[in-house]
């Protein structure tokens, strides 16, 4: 238990009376006293030192946000009301810790006033600079490709916008395992040549007049594989002796390409690797044989070319049955 005394002089004539009064505490030496009593009385109010709006200049894409600093003497927590102007004019509602970019225009002028608090009073209130609303950058939203022309394009569908509503223009850079195969304005790509087993990825990049927005990538795409294509023409049979014809196939995937004969007469052959045909005619071969070879690319897609050899006494030209 504690005692507080506090000491009373009453003046009685020529002499003066002490009377001490004593107040009893217990509790460890604590006093009955409010803390916060004590310190209403003589609290200093919170202070801004400095505040300043982030990201200047100011895009429509983002909201708006305020870093502040400040100072309690007494140590305590501050927190802050805030009133958002535009143009020098506050806006009505807007009391949050960041501004919404709806509403602002290329051109304005944006500040924020901050009022620190903390749990006794208010402080004086801080005005910001005021902070312009610049030039936001185009920004793609989607690119989806598809395949157009039974495969042999590939074609990109972009989704795009400009909170500015300015003039767009978009670049195209198109990819294969991170390598660009192509770039420019158009928003389609030849597949020719192009490995069908490796996705083709399109980078999208938006720009105004002024600005250049972030490139935006689409989902991969597998290409559809092509089949090879047998362009030579077989030659008319000579008659009797060697037959011989070097077939040639090209592959737009530039898929190697193997040969092989599915229908042939007897004794006919043919290089799997370079599709030179050969075949010893007989003194005696009379009539039509059918011959039927295959152009394949390994990958499941395979080509074909059919025709007739016609053989007499005095050898016809080979007949073309069909390719």
């Amino acid at each position: 238990m504690m005692f507080l005394r506090s000491r009373q002089f009453l003046s009685l004539g020529a002499g003066t009376l002490s009377i001490v009064l004593g107040v009893a505490c217990s509790g460890g030496g604590t006093s009955d006293v409010s803390p916060q009593a004590t310190r209403s009385g003589g609290n200093r109010p919170p202070v801004v030192t400095s505040a300043k709006i982030l990201d200047a200049p100011l895009s429509l894409a983002v909201p708006v946000s305020v870093q502040i600093q400040a100072e309690d003497p007494e140590r305590e927590a501050v927190t802050y009301q805030y009133q958002w102007y535009v143009n020098e004019v506050p806006m009505a509602g807007q009391t949050n810790p960041t501004l919404s970019p709806d509403g602002l225009r290329r051109g304005q002028r944006v500040s924020v006033e901050i009022v620190p608090a903390d749990s006794v009073q208010k402080g004086q209130a801080y005005r910001t600079a005021g902070v312009l609303v610049g030039n936001t950058p185009p920004a793609v939203s989607a690119a989806v490709l598809q395949l157009a022309d039974s495969g042999a394009r590939v074609e990109a569908q972009v989704e795009a916008s400009d909170l500015d509503h300015d003039r767009i223009d978009l670049t195209y850079r198109w990819l294969q395992e991170n390598k660009v195969i192509k770039e420019g304005e158009e928003a389609s790509l030849s597949t020719k040549g192009l490995n069908p087993r490796v996705p083709v990825v399109v980078e999208i990049i938006a720009r105004d007049p002024e600005v250049v927005g972030k490139p935006f990538r689409s989902t991969p795409l597998l290409l559809i594989n092509h089949p090879p294509q047998i362009v030579s023409a077989p030659p008319a049979p000579a008659g009797t002796g060697v037959y011989e014809y070097l077939v040639r196939a090209v592959d737009d995937d530039g898929d190697p390409i193997t040969f092989q004969l599915e229908q042939a007469p007897v004794g006919m052959t043919i290089d799997e690797a370079t599709g030179h045909l050969i075949w010893a005619v007989s003194a005696d071969q009379v009539g039509a044989v059918h011959v039927k070879v295959l152009a394949k690319d390994g990958q499941g897609f395979a080509t074909y070319q059919e025709f007739d050899l016609t053989f007499s006494r005095e050898t016809a030209p080979a007949k073309l049955a069909g390719v």
